[in-house]
């Protein structure tokens, strides 16, 4: 069983970037955690738990057994030491074997500044501890824009995007009440389904490699 930790920029993040491959995760008995940066909120004067319960409902349908989401407002996501002296205790106290992160996305500031404090935390805590071992990082595509980035690897998810789509249902401060007519949604299962299109699939969720995989079994790529 490995202990794999999934980074978002806030509260459904994950859900939308790499739901079905979470659900093929857990239903393996591998042990999950979403780490949400943010709590989604723009301003102190309308924060509310709204989201972080929303969170835990879709948590709930992903097989997710522990969630950490920071209280940091969204504008106030920043790769500051304090946020990466949490994020450092959460890997000291994980131990995680492998790691999501959104990939950084060049004209969307969030993504990288995501992607800057998951690494400089690690980068962190080598040098505080050179035995360290090194885990596995993987970078999943996390916003529906117009760009493109060829994938590493992409997963079939044709059999978990119900359970997918359910998870986001669960964001209605997000995605509204009526998915048919949220474009945000849209967007998000039309990536899904681009990317299972490349692979002879209805659905796939796509992904990056930051260094190269290893390969032991020939036969696994057959």
């Amino acid at each position: 069983m490995a202990t794999i930790i999934v980074f978002g920029t806030e509260p459904d993040q994950a859900e939308a970037g790499m739901g079905g491959a979470i659900l093929k995760l857990t239903e393996s008995a591998h042990q999950v955690t979403i780490i949400d940066l943010t709590n989604g909120e723009f301003s102190k004067n309308h924060q509310t738990d709204y989201r972080k319960r929303e969170a835990i409902k879709a948590s709930r349908i992903l097989g997710i057994d522990e969630r950490i989401t920071l209280d940091y407002l969204y504008p106030e996501l920043k790769n500051n030491i304090e946020i990466r002296e949490e994020i450092t205790e959460i890997y000291e106290n994980t131990n995680p074997d492998i790691i999501f992160i959104p990939y950084p996305v060049k004209f969307n500031p969030e993504s990288k500044i995501a992607s800057e404090i998951c690494n400089s935390s690690l980068s962190y805590l080598y040098q505080q501890n050179a035995m360290y071992i090194k885990e596995k990082i993987f970078y999943y595509f996390a916003t529906p824009f117009n760009y493109f980035e060829k994938p590493d690897f992409i997963v079939d998810i044709s059999k978990e995007i119900e359970m997918k789509v359910e998870a986001l249902k669960c964001y209605e401060s997000r995605f509204g009440k009526n998915l048919q007519d949220s474009p945000l949604f849209e967007n998000t299962l039309n990536l899904s389904r681009y990317y299972g299109m490349l692979i002879g699939t209805k659905f796939g969720e796509s992904f990056i490699c930051k260094d190269p995989l290893e390969i032991r079994n020939i036969d696994s790529i057959i």
